[in-house]
């Protein structure tokens, strides 16, 4: 079975450089519903696309795929969220928000929307899934989330290159036994 991963196309959002809790999850949603800059058409052959729930995934696979190619939304693919690790009105860098909010989940702190254990049940759920399955199919998904993924396709002897850090629109294979 041959798994193809692929990162959403880029997002059109510019990230400020400074923002207070408040403007920092207005950022988040700003940029979740942000739309896409487009790609170029790929030639694949039939087999199912899932996709986040999130609008950047669809609007990647109607950029990138044929409209017959039968496409599965799914929120077990969304982003893992990320909320202000602290509430205050001081304004921070952004590195700071993500850099902090990340290691809050990484810790399991139930400050964050998601934990990391909550979110390697979710990856964990979607490979069950395709793995039950058993087809060939593409997953059109999100940066920090295929990090995450990679780990525990490596926990399930998967092969393919297992470099966490994928470009937009990069494609990725993996193969399961």
């Amino acid at each position: 079975m041959k798994i193809t991963f692929i990162r959403h196309s880029k997002v059109l959002f510019n990230w400020d450089k400074f923002y207070n809790a408040d403007s920092f999850v207005s950022a988040c949603k700003e940029y979740d519903n942000s739309p896409v800059q487009s790609g170029e058409k790929l030639k694949i052959e039939k087999q199912p696309v899932y996709i986040s729930s999130l609008i950047r995934t669809e609007q990647t696979s109607n950029n990138l795929f044929q409209k017959e190619i039968e496409v599965i939304a799914t929120a077990l693919l969304n982003e893992i969220p990320i909320k202000p690790f602290i509430r205050t009105k001081l304004r921070l860098p952004i590195f700071l928000w993500m850099v902090l909010g990340r290691l809050q989940w990484y810790f399991n702190s139930s400050n964050q929307p998601e934990t990391k254990r909550s979110s390697q049940a979710r990856i964990n759920q979607f490979l069950d899934h395709i793995l039950s399955e058993n087809q060939n199919c593409i997953i059109i998904g999100h940066g920090f989330y295929f990090a995450q993924m990679v780990g525990e396709m490596k926990k399930r002897d998967f092969t393919g290159n297992m470099n966490k850090r994928l470009k937009n629109e990069e494609l990725r294979e993996f193969k399961a036994y």
